[in-house]
């Protein structure tokens, strides 16, 4: 015989959503490279534009943005004012542009020399810039000449970190062929030790590489020679030239010294290449004299 028993009493049990906070859904937003879903949760909380991650070297949105690439949300937090009153740094005190070229990510990187050049110089905690951490990362290479060849804040080729390194040990160390050559036409020094008084050319990954650094310097070697050279001898033709002038202002006294016909030829090279709108001549010793 069946007897019902009564229900139990027990707790019961209902589905509930968790809430998930703001910042998480911005951080979940930006990995997902939802610009409008970015915008609208920044919109609703502008108070969260940088949301520095605490359990993550404190990366802020745009650190996020960089080492991923975003550009267009790079972009929009950078319209957004996320670096209005100063450069973002981690924990380890890694601008958003650090990381770009730490993580391979050029246009990014490019974007944040373009709008904020002046993070260009920073260093971190252990005295590496955008320059020393691009020269570590073959895919970085396109960043070098960027930072190198901006206006307002030129990276220094000559930089050390705390254990002396320059770019160019970073570069050899990486087998980046390119940016060893970047570097050096750049005026970086081949022979710059470190603190453990080692080149960049012990830091050579094969004996390609090594073989390559080698010839890069012996090239740039000569070509520094090669114009010392040149500059010498342009500087002896133009004492040359001084000392001509004076000796006809002080034999003939009056009138214009007579020119040979290797200055008439000279003169006519030149007028070939002189705009008919403007005559100026090159600015050197006597040449107001024959401008009359």
């Amino acid at each position: 015989m069946y007897t019902l028993r009564k229900p139990s009493q027990g707790k019961r049990v209902t589905d509930t959503h968790t809430r998930i906070e703001p910042s998480t859904r911005l951080r979940r937003a930006i990995l997902l490279n939802d610009l409008l879903l970015v915008k609208r949760i920044i919109r609703n909380n502008p108070r969260l534009l940088q949301n520095p991650d605490f359990e993550d070297k404190s990366n802020t949105s745009l650190h996020l943005a960089a080492i991923h690439d975003f550009v267009e949300i790079a972009q929009y937090l950078i319209e957004a004012g996320h670096e209005e009153t100063e450069i973002c740094r981690n924990t380890d005190h890694d601008t958003p542009l650090m990381l770009a070229a730490q993580h391979e990510k050029v246009e990014a990187g490019k974007l944040l020399v373009q709008c904020y050049p002046r993070c260009i110089p920073m260093v971190n905690r252990v005295g590496l810039d955008a320059l020393a951490m691009a020269s570590q990362h073959l895919a970085s290479t396109g960043l070098i000449t960027v930072l190198l060849n901006n206006a307002e804040y030129p990276a220094s080729p000559h930089i050390r970190d705390q254990d002396g390194n320059t770019p160019l040990h970073h570069a050899s160390a990486s087998g980046s062929l390119k940016a060893l050559r970047i570097l050096l036409s750049a005026g970086a020094n081949p022979l710059a030790k470190n603190n453990y008084d080692w080149t960049p050319l012990a830091y050579s990954q094969t004996v390609a590489a090594e073989v390559y650094f080698k010839n890069l310097v012996a090239e740039f070697e000569r070509r520094k020679i090669e114009g010392a050279k040149q500059g010498e001898e342009r500087e002896r033709q133009r004492a040359a030239g001084v000392r001509l002038v004076q000796e006809h202002n002080h034999g003939e006294g009056m009138g214009r010294p007579r020119v040979s016909t290797e200055d008439e030829m000279i003169g006519d090279a030149l007028k070939r290449h002189w705009s008919p709108v403007d005559r100026r001549r090159p600015m050197t010793p006597g040449s107001a004299a024959s401008d009359d």
